[in-house]
């Protein structure tokens, strides 16, 4: 009878990210890994009688970003993430298309408004919507940071921050078709 062996599955490899509610832009060439972070901060409460040691902590928020190293010269890609762009192009000539990404600095843009669904979904093989992550509303911020020599490749950071429902939701791994009620 032979024995089954017992293996430890610990998942590695690229993915890509799509950013959208129902035309999602995809962003699948990335240069140097994209990174999921979430944090939760808490207030420790202390007391007289035991000087600095807490007696009991509460939970105070919770905050969730993505960076997505986006390695192409996507003008129109950049322009669905930068808030306050005009994208635009000349299609003049359908063999020489001319692209334009105006930037603008705007102070007291509201990035709530150009939120929207993030979804990180892992392209090695095996992988199901089980290994996704989500954040139902993610707002984005591109820092651009390209360098013109032959030793690196042009790469903007687009971070997305995660702003949480009505109901408090911040962001959720696995599968969105699982239903957990409230």
């Amino acid at each position: 009878m032979a024995t089954e062996k017992k293996i430890i599955n610990v998942p590695i490899g690229p993915a890509e990210v799509e950013f959208g509610d129902t035309d999602p832009t995809l962003f699948d060439i990335t240069k140097g890994g994209i990174v999921f972070s979430a944090n939760f901060s808490k207030q420790d409460i202390t007391v007289d009688q035991f000087g600095d040691t807490p007696v009991k902590s509460i939970l105070k928020g919770g905050t969730c970003q993505l960076v997505v190293p986006f390695a192409l010269n996507d003008l129109k890609k950049l322009g669905t993430v930068t808030p306050g762009s005009k994208y635009g192009e000349d299609v003049t000539d359908p063999e020489n298309v001319k692209r334009r990404l105006n930037v603008y600095a705007k102070a007291g843009l509201d990035l709530l408004k150009a939120a929207e669904k993030v979804v990180v979904k892992p392209t090695s093989p095996g992988t199901t919507a089980n290994d996704y992550i989500t954040i139902p509303i993610g707002s984005p911020l591109p820092e651009v940071q390209w360098t013109y020599n032959s030793d690196n490749e042009r790469v903007a950071n687009i971070t997305f921050v995660g702003y949480p429902d009505t109901d408090g939701l911040l962001y959720f791994l696995g599968d969105e078709a699982v239903v957990i009620p409230a």
